[in-house]
């Protein structure tokens, strides 16, 4: 969630090729900037989304992608997918489970949140920064809505979130969720041992109490979350407009938000609890959810990188799209 470091190179248009045969959805990619009045940034996002125009491969610095950039979208109507980071984190870093959606007929886009990037992380554990991620994904929303090219396929009935650490927090705050950044500083005040990654900013007295209240945006029909940032929901009521279904996933072996503080609480304070999916992921760390890095790079990147022993990430990863895939899918096809 904290730790994390991309290279990004320019994506090149690709010439024209052949067009697939109906049904056979290849991974079609825009990046388009977004402004974010409420937040007064702009910042980029990565969108996939199914087209019939056959992919190739495309380098990013050390990772492999099949891509068909720029390609028109395949006619339809198409489920609308956010996926928030973690923070530090890179848009690109759930492009797996991204793929798997696409290729089953979602559109998905993926924001860089601002000032709590993998190039920039100024504002991480920040008040300003747990206000201002919701508003990001909004803002997202809101840029898709208006993108003409993918704004007419899109089904606006149909939209979820996917947030991992930090994101997963973003995602229930989208949600409704009310945030209060008081519980980050009681625990990290009463437990001094805990080397949570957000204890820094109270332990230096940078983090004051306060409330934040999320307007729920009512477009967001399910949520999936991975590892999520929970302690902040600890009030009774923090979840209780969040009435939507929500697929909760816990790594069982998560050493960067160790239970009973995160996913916990989260399920815990859920009201609805029909709405409420909650799994735990055997022997998965808290970076598990991180699509694979190549094995040349596994060292230079680090502990994001890392697995708890016995841990096999690729299979999970294979495992994880389809599990998504088949959550949203059925969800948001009952609405």
């Amino acid at each position: 969630m904290f730790r994390l470091v991309y290279v990004f190179i320019t994506f090149l248009l690709s010439s024209a090729l052949p067009v697939l045969a109906s049904g056979d959805f290849s991974v079609g990619f825009l990046k388009i900037e977004v402004t974010s009045n409420e937040t007064n940034t702009h910042f980029p996002m990565a969108v996939v989304y199914p087209t019939h125009v056959p992919s190739r491969s495309v380098k990013f610095g050390p990772f492999k992608m099949e891509l068909s950039i720029g390609s028109a979208i395949a006619e339809g109507a198409f489920p609308l997918v956010v996926i928030s980071h973690g923070s530090s984190g890179s848009n690109l870093g759930h492009r797996s489970i991204a793929f798997a959606l696409v290729k089953q007929g979602f559109i998905v886009a993926m924001p860089l949140h601002p000032e709590d990037n993998y190039k920039n992380n100024s504002a991480q554990g920040s008040v300003n920064n747990w206000k201002n991620r919701p508003l990001h994904i909004r803002s997202t929303i809101d840029s898709l809505m208006l993108a003409p090219a993918l704004a007419p396929s899109i089904d606006v009935d149909k939209v979820a979130v996917i947030g991992h650490s930090a994101g997963g927090y973003s995602a229930l705050a989208v949600a409704g969720g009310v945030a209060n950044t008081r519980h980050i500083i009681e625990l990290c005040e009463s437990s001094p041992q805990l080397n949570a990654p957000f204890c820094g900013l109270v332990k230096d007295h940078q983090l004051m109490p306060v409330e934040i209240k999320n307007k729920r945006d009512e477009r967001v029909k399910a949520l999936v979350l991975m590892a999520p940032v929970g302690i902040l929901f600890k009030s009774k009521d923090a979840l209780a407009a969040v009435d939507i279904p929500t697929l909760l996933l816990r790594a069982e072996k998560d050493s960067e938000l160790v239970e009973p503080y995160q996913s916990e609480v989260i399920a815990r304070n859920f009201k609805n609890k029909k709405m409420l999916s909650y799994q735990t992921i055997e022997n998965a760390g808290h970076f598990s959810f991180i699509t694979p890095f190549p094995d040349a790079i596994k060292n230079d990147v680090g502990i994001v990188a890392q697995d708890p022993e016995g841990f096999n990430r690729q299979a999970f990863h294979q495992e994880l799209g389809a599990t998504v895939t088949d959550y949203l899918g059925s969800v948001l096809n009952n609405k």
